[in-house]
């Protein structure tokens, strides 16, 4: 039932939302400098950003979770605000707590203009997270095609693993990014390694089911006869899933490139 009671408290809940979301801004409490800075950037706020900015905020500040400005506007996409930081001298290899660098964000969220910005910056093409996984890595498993070709092209390793012992070419494979893989492979990335599960390039494209990817791989003649850590081949993996087409395509695989 609606009566005056419950009006007061709606009216309220929107006034203190107001206020905490204007907060960082100065309305409603002292913000810190570099939190509402993080924020506004985070949000692509441009005018605001550059008003902080202007008025000596630091491009290189860290919000409460150790994110930087730039961190933020290259995940959210802000292209603007990354130019804006940077020209006011944002560090391009700045990383976070995990690891992550402005760089790792924007490729893995596919923000192709400012990965180009950052490599133009010189922001480090093989820096690794937390976890090891680095830009190129998030490229390939986000099926970011142009953004793994302009990694390339400034010098990404395709040897590098994660901590589970995995490539960029294993990362495009589990998501069934044929596109990439064949890219990857074109650029001689190793189809016989294998991750700390045992598992080859090959047999994460079977055990996922990319019939595509099967047959990329199949062109750069891996070795079929290794065995994962169950002592288990590709094949023998197929046939478990029962996948028809991939089990003829082992039997009878393309010619080799």
């Amino acid at each position: 039932m609606i009566n005056g009671h419950s009006r007061k408290p709606k009216f309220l809940i929107i006034y203190v939302l107001l206020w905490f979301a204007l907060a960082p801004f100065g309305i409603g409490r002292t913000a810190d400098p570099s939190e509402s800075l993080v924020t506004a950037a985070e949000m692509g706020l441009l005018d605001d950003v550059r008003q902080m900015l202007d008025s000596g905020a630091d491009p290189d500040g860290r919000n409460s979770s150790g994110w930087t400005a730039l961190m933020q506007a290259s995940m959210n996409g802000h292209t603007e605000i990354v130019q804006l930081l940077i020209a006011h001298g944002a560090d391009a290899n700045t990383r976070g707590d995990a690891g992550w660098e402005a760089l790792m964000l924007a490729a893995q969220f596919g923000h192709k203009d400012i990965v180009r910005i950052l490599l133009r910056q010189k922001s480090e093409v093989n820096a690794v997270s937390r976890n090891g996984s680095t830009a190129l890595m998030f490229a390939a498993g986000n099926g970011h095609y142009d953004i793994v070709q302009d990694l390339l092209q400034a010098g990404a390793d395709i040897s590098m693993k994660d901590y589970m012992g995995r490539n960029a070419l294993m990362f495009a494979t589990i998501d069934g990014h044929d596109r990439i893989a064949r890219q990857l492979i074109k650029s001689r990335s190793d189809v016989n390694v294998v991750d700390k599960e045992g598992n080859t390039t090959l047999m994460l494209a079977v055990r996922c089911g990319h019939e595509d990817v099967v047959r990329s791989l199949l062109a750069a003649c891996p070795d079929r006869k290794l065995e994962d850590g169950n002592g288990k081949t590709a094949l023998q993996l197929a046939e478990e899933k029962q996948a028809l087409r991939i089990i003829e395509l082992l039997n009878s695989p393309p010619p080799c490139n």
